[in-house]
Order: C-alpha cells, then sequence, then structure tokens
C-alpha cells in the first residue's frame, strides 16, 4: 500500500490510537491519521522494497529499502510492528542512509563493497 501511496487505505491495518516513533528524529505520531497524513505530505513519490521481514508472537521486524526515481538519496529502514486485536499499536521505525563507506576503511582494507 505504501509503495502504491495508497496511503488512506493503511487505516484499516493501525489501531487508532497508533503511535508511531522514529527516533533519528525524535518525533512522535499520536494515532494512526497523523502516520497517513505524514505520509500524503512526504515530498516527491517513494517506492519501497521488502528486504526482510521476522515475525515472533506480537511483534513484527521489517527491513525495507526506500527510493524515488525523482532523488538521488535512497535509504534503509528497519521498523518494528507491536499489534493489538491484529491491528498495528505502535511502530518504531530506525532511518539509514545508502551511502558510499569512507574512503580510509575501503584504502585500509577494512571492508569491501558488496
Amino acid at each position: 500500500m505504501f509503495d502504491e501511496a495508497r496511503y488512506d487505505d493503511v487505516a484499516g491495518l493501525l489501531h487508532p490510537g497508533c503511535n508511531v516513533y522514529w527516533p533519528n528524529t525524535r518525533e512522535l505520531f499520536r494515532g494512526s491519521q497523523k502516520l497517513i497524513d505524514v505520509n500524503k505530505r512526504y515530498p516527491g513519490r517513494w517506492h519501497i522494497d521488502i528486504v526482510d521481514v521476522v515475525a515472533q508472537d506480537d511483534l513484527v521486524v521489517s527491513v525495507v529499502r526506500v527510493y524515488s526515481h525523482e532523488s538521488k538519496h535512497s535509504f534503509y529502514a528497519t521498523s518494528f510492528f507491536k499489534f493489538e486485536n491484529s491491528l498495528i499499536a505502535e511502530i518504531t521505525e530506525y532511518w539509514g542512509d545508502i551511502t558510499e563507506p569512507p574512503g580510509w576503511r575501503i584504502a585500509e582494507g577494512l571492508s569491501e563493497r558488496y
């Protein structure tokens, strides 16, 4: 749904009191509508590729790659979803830029690109 920018359709998956935490920017979005609104207003058209999903009990963890054909920036987002009565009640998302490693690590043979 997010990949297709169908943000209003997400409402049926969210608990109305769903809180969303973005620790990187220390933001809290209170209530499912705030999550929908921030995604509707976010500049540009973004796409999502699922990298991994792990579930245990009432917790689901996902790793996705987020990119845009309109921007040179791309990201990984690691999200922790907590459920109540089969609805998403809380999301904590950590965002990281996809970028080049520092040259010194490559030059010193400490890492290699994959």
